[in-house]
């Protein structure tokens, strides 16, 4: 009989009676984990080249004995004894605040870093797994390769029993390396240190399951850090009271348009995907909505039958409102509340560009500086001080006659910055540049609108600071206009994560590659890209705005110049057309 935990139990498995049953061995997890903490900050950081002296906003410089191809190989290091005074002396410095400005560098200028290569048995190949969990941790952005030619980021990571776990959801069924399948479904994997990637396949939108497998894969995992050494910002146990850090600093970084991702329960690991602050109350509220439900069978996470959506709103205070939906119906499946122990990482790598009032009209920066940062492939954030501060990612940037619009997706609709509606709806903002902000809310689960609104507010925009390199530009017939094809495949290769842009300062077009693919013979790249709802032009000539009947446009580029368009109605599995088209396009890649 299989020791099966409910989605819902295992989610709050550290909560209540089930914490005081684990309660002796997480203590030696917890252990374990605060000394691997202290060595994957030291051996990261040899691997990057430096060391863990960290003054404000920069590192020391060092090399290792240690090093060798980007990352750090184990028993095969050379110089155990002297790595390990080096680390005691490191320690010592880090502790009387020395550094050496002569010899610093940027963090933000660190690469994405292998950590950990297993092949389909889950045996270690390169790097150390226990880097991985600490690193997961510690709250970094995390990227896998799996085999040797498709790559994606992580949407959220559990760690379990020594393995770590984690989500790869934003991935469309394809007949190919680069074309969609005509009756496209969600394709969602699970992939583990231990070598088993399992798939499951739900119709876009509807309940239709059309398969579950597992397979053992050889996955090479990736991850980027943002301080060193990385300690959260503020941390508090599950009844709210602190226990590291400082809620000030936090609440700087969010005003400061900083990333913010939390790990609960000194296990699960999730990026914030729009923060707000309530001044009145002294909290801070995120919400998180890139989870499909688990559970936990033989010590193994997967993903779990009659699948539905976990939504999570987490606050500084210690509270987590829950509000599930099955997939692909709108259909709740339970509204809950609990308190969870939280630590909140900040990635101090953004800084604001440009900021205007509710006119357009500039108050700080440069407006052409922020249009120069999206077409040279920067991300960019942005923030709504008199909503509360109200701070979010765009999912995909558009630009019209030097205005830039952002759309952003992932939002469900609060009762509060504590609870979500009980009737929940997406809540999908287009934030323009001009000052004008256009919310579009469809029920979750279902093509019924229910409303549009448009409001001119103030907004600052701010860029990510992280290098992004063009590699690749090809015109719509995939001849190279400049850099080369197999720097961009090497790149992806190497778990780097890559942004498309298209157009100019006139009619420009940038967004995140969701998943990349090799091409069978090695010589080109896919990008997937999934996150846009169907957009027209504004009344407004410098903006743009969601259409009426919205519908999903998922796009597949290559860099042959082929572009492939899959068209589905929000809410509902109806083709809205699937045509395909030859398209110029830039690649940007921060590796």
């Amino acid at each position: 009989m299989q020791n099966k935990i409910t989605s819902l139990d295992f989610h709050t498995l550290y909560d209540g009676v089930q914490f005081r049953r684990l309660q002796t061995p997480r203590l030696f997890v917890t252990m374990k984990l605060f000394f691997v903490e202290i060595l994957f900050a030291c051996l990261l950081a040899a691997s990057l080249g430096q060391s863990v002296v960290k003054p404000i906003g920069r590192v020391h410089m060092k090399r290792s004995h240690c090093v060798n191809n980007n990352y750090y190989k184990g028993p095969n290091c050379e110089n155990i004894d002297k790595q390990l005074t080096e680390i005691k002396q490191e320690i010592r410095a880090l502790r009387s605040g020395d550094n050496n400005d002569n010899s610093s560098c940027q963090i933000c200028s660190s690469p994405w870093q292998l950590v950990y290569h297993h092949d389909a048995n889950g045996n270690a190949v390169a790097g150390w797994k226990y880097a991985l969990i600490s690193a997961v941790l510690s709250g970094s952005r995390v990227r896998v390769r799996v085999g040797d030619s498709y790559c994606a980021e992580a949407d959220n990571v559990h760690v379990y029993a020594g393995h770590v776990f984690a989500q790869l959801l934003w991935h469309v069924s394809k007949n190919g390396w680069n074309r969609f399948q005509r009756d496209a479904y969600w394709w969602w994997t699970m992939v583990s240190t231990d070598g088993i990637m399992q798939m499951t396949r739900y119709n876009v939108g509807s309940n239709t399951h059309r398969g579950t497998n597992s397979k053992k894969t050889s996955i090479t995992w990736y991850v980027q850090v943002s301080s060193l050494p990385a300690t959260p910002s503020y941390s508090h146990k599950a009844d709210g009271s602190r226990t590291q850090g400082n809620l000030n600093d936090l609440e700087r970084s969010v005003k400061e348009g900083k990333e913010i991702r939390c790990v609960s329960a000194k296990s699960y690991s999730f990026p914030i995907q729009n923060v707000a602050i309530n001044s009145q109350l002294k909290f801070i509220s995120g919400q998180n909505v890139d989870h499909i439900s688990s559970s936990l069978v033989n010590n193994s996470i997967q993903f779990q039958s009659n699948a539905y959506w976990w939504f999570t709103m987490v606050t500084s205070d210690g509270l987590r409102d829950m509000s599930r939906w099955t997939v692909g119906i709108h259909q709740s499946r339970g509204h809950s509340k609990d308190k969870v122990a939280i630590e909140w990482f900040t990635d101090g790598c953004w800084e604001e560009v440009f900021s205007h009032d509710a006119n357009g009209r500039e108050l700080s920066g440069s407006r052409k500086l922020l249009t120069s940062a999206v077409l040279s492939g920067h991300r960019v954030r942005f923030q709504i001080p008199t909503w509360r501060y109200y701070t979010a990612e765009a999912d995909n940037l558009s630009i019209r006659n030097g205005h830039v619009t952002a759309q952003a997706l992932k939002h469900v609709s609060k009762k509060s910055l504590a609870e979500f509606q009980n009737d929940a709806y997406w809540y999908w903002l287009m934030v323009s540049t001009t000052g004008s902000v256009r919310a579009t809310r469809y029920n979750v689960g279902e093509h019924k609108h229910r409303s549009n609104s448009l409001n001119k507010v103030e907004v600052k925009w701010f860029i990510d600071t992280r290098p992004w390199k063009k590699v690749l530009a090809n015109d719509k017939s995939g001849n190279v206009l400049s850099g080369n094809q197999s720097i961009l495949v090497q790149a992806v290769k190497a778990g780097a994560d890559v942004r498309c842009v298209q157009g100019d300062e006139i009619t420009g077009y940038a967004y995140k590659a969701q998943n990349l693919a090799v091409s069978p013979d090695g010589k080109h790249v896919s990008a997937q890209a999934l996150s846009h709802v169907s957009m027209t032009a504004a009344p407004n000539p410098n903006e743009v705005m969601i259409q009426p009947n919205a519908y999903w446009w998922f796009t597949i580029v290559a860099t042959t110049g082929f572009r492939d368009v899959s068209r589905w109605s929000v809410g509902a599995h109806v083709s809205r057309g699937h045509t395909n088209d030859k398209v110029g396009h830039e690649w940007f890649v921060n590796y």
